[in-house]
């Protein structure tokens, strides 16, 4: 169970104090934003009203890049919690690294899934999450991918490859899986011997 979930009363609460948090500089339109976290506009219209009584989050308005104004909502970067929350949610994940492997692992038959960047708190990674898998464009994975995505309230940048082509580029030394191999990561799933 999700502990912030537990604590703030329900999951769409939840993944918003996350997408907010994990995207201060973001102005979220209310359509694509109930979209992110899963919500009826409804609920999310609810948790909003809530979200701006204790100012945590404000209405904003943006120009698109056709200069047309867009109504959006904010996270206010000035409420005095804001640095304390961020580390706050840091630390408690929606998801372990055994869910998230399980996930892959079960339904999208990943061969090796490595995190790096955001699950380790390193915004410099070029991705944060290597998977292998059977096929190459394979949309269990993802979609699978992009629910974990939603838990977190921020996008997943993410490789896929297929055990060939992981092993090729391997061996050819490739600048993407040097990238995330040479500098912090954690392996969560094996079956293909990397670790070894």
């Amino acid at each position: 169970m999700d502990i912030l979930e537990t604590l703030f009363g329900n999951a769409i609460r939840a993944r918003l104090l996350r997408a907010f948090v994990y995207n201060p500089d973001d102005v979220f339109a209310p359509k694509s934003l109930a979209k992110k976290v899963r919500a009826s506009s409804g609920a999310l219209s609810k948790e909003i009203k809530i979200l701006k009584k204790i100012n945590l989050v404000k209405d904003r308005t943006v120009s698109d890049e056709k200069g047309r104004k867009i109504k959006g909502v904010a996270l206010n970067q000035n409420f005095k919690f804001v640095i304390p929350f961020r580390e706050f949610l840091m630390n408690v994940s929606p998801l372990t690294e055994d869910a998230i492997a399980k996930k892959l692992g079960d339904k999208g038959k990943a061969k090796l899934v490595v995190i790096s960047g955001m699950f380790l708190d390193n915004n410099d990674s070029r991705a944060d999450m290597l998977v292998v898998s059977e096929k190459q464009n394979d949309k269990i994975i993802q979609k699978t991918i992009a629910d974990i995505s939603t838990e977190f309230g921020r996008d997943i940048s993410y490789a896929l490859f297929t055990k060939d082509d992981f092993s090729y580029r391997m061996n050819m030394g490739d600048k993407l899986i040097r990238d995330i191999f040479d500098f912090p990561h954690k392996i969560i799933l094996d079956k293909i011997g990397v670790g070894k």
